[in-house]
């Protein structure tokens, strides 16, 4: 979980342009954060917490910790009153409708979090999808980011935000939803065939080493450190891994063209990871573009920096 200190140091050096005093609120897989931000654009206050389990109760349970962000906020900092809000969630979302249409993750489906929000908060809200709002933050506030470019987050699902002519690609909440791409990968336990977040997301890459070495991780980075102290497992799993997300760019290449594929989330950081994937993808494309690989130039807090920019649009 991404921590307040963190959160500050990132978006301290960023402004969101002049508007509204804002609550943002990234829901994430596993922890959520949430940001004031001030009338000119620069952060205020943040707060992290886990996000609640994959539960029938869990979108209420999500729209409560965002109430509890609300309080704590305007509580510590009454001299900058709270007047819009925007809150970005996982899985499909209707931008339009402010609808959470499916979240395989943490389980619901056709919720209104927009209205119900509204009314909880007692505020206008901004509802939009967590990696095409990073997508988006990521596009607008890194330099020389191309018009056509696609942004991959690699968390406790795997999904896109996809830029087509300086355009950001919604049709209706659906684009992007890459984690249930299908790859194929050989792996020391044999052919893998299925959706790439079950062999390449960050929690099954600690649910595979887990399983295949008998060493329980709490996460995908401490499969990474194992990787680095020479653990042949480790090694196996990320390499599987690395193979299953370059398959999944090669589709992209082809359909859409990129000439960047920008990689997010904790594992990010990791040059193996970056090298990894650009090496793989290298011989999979012939007469295709051959993206540039890079990582993301504002993190896991990308997320949180896109539901601030939704504060900013003209309504």
């Amino acid at each position: 979980m991404t921590a307040r200190a963190e959160i500050l140091r990132v978006a301290q050096r960023l402004s969101l342009g002049a508007g509204p005093v804002a609550l943002a609120v990234d829901v994430g897989g596993t922890g959520m954060k949430a940001a004031l931000f001030d009338s000119t654009g620069r952060i205020v206050d943040a707060l992290s917490a886990p996000t609640p389990k994959c539960t029938q109760s869990a979108a209420a349970e999500v729209m409560d910790v965002i109430a509890d962000f609300r309080s704590t906020l305007a509580e510590g900092n009454p001299e900058h009153a709270i007047a819009e809000a925007a809150v970005v969630i996982p899985g499909i979302v209707d931008e339009a409708s402010g609808t959470g249409i499916h979240s395989a993750n943490l389980g619901w489906r056709n919720v209104p979090f927009r209205s119900l929000l509204s009314q909880i908060l007692n505020l206008d809200v901004r509802l939009s999808h967590d990696v095409r709002s990073a997508g988006r933050a990521e596009f607008e506030l890194i330099e020389h980011t191309p018009d056509d470019a696609v942004m991959i987050t690699i968390g406790t699902g795997i999904a896109g935000a996809i830029r087509v002519g300086g355009r950001l690609i919604s049709a209706g909440g659906y684009a992007g939803e890459v984690g249930f791409t299908e790859v194929t990968v050989d792996t020391a336990e044999g052919l893998f065939r299925g959706p790439i977040e079950h062999i390449a997301s960050a929690s099954s890459i600690a649910k595979r080493y887990s399983q295949r070495s008998g060493t329980t991780v709490a996460g995908s980075l401490d499969v990474l450190d194992a990787v680095h102290s020479g653990d042949p497992i480790a090694h196996e799993v990320f390499a599987e891994a690395v193979e299953a997300l370059a398959a999944m760019c090669a589709q992209i290449a082809a359909v859409i063209a990129p000439e960047t594929i920008v990689l997010g989330g904790g594992l990010s950081g990791a040059d193996e990871l970056l090298d990894g994937v650009e090496a793989a993808l290298r011989p999979r494309l012939d007469f295709h573009r051959m993206p540039s690989i890079r990582r993301a130039g504002l993190g896991p807090v990308a997320g949180l920096i896109g539901a601030g920019l939704l504060t900013r649009d003209a309504a």
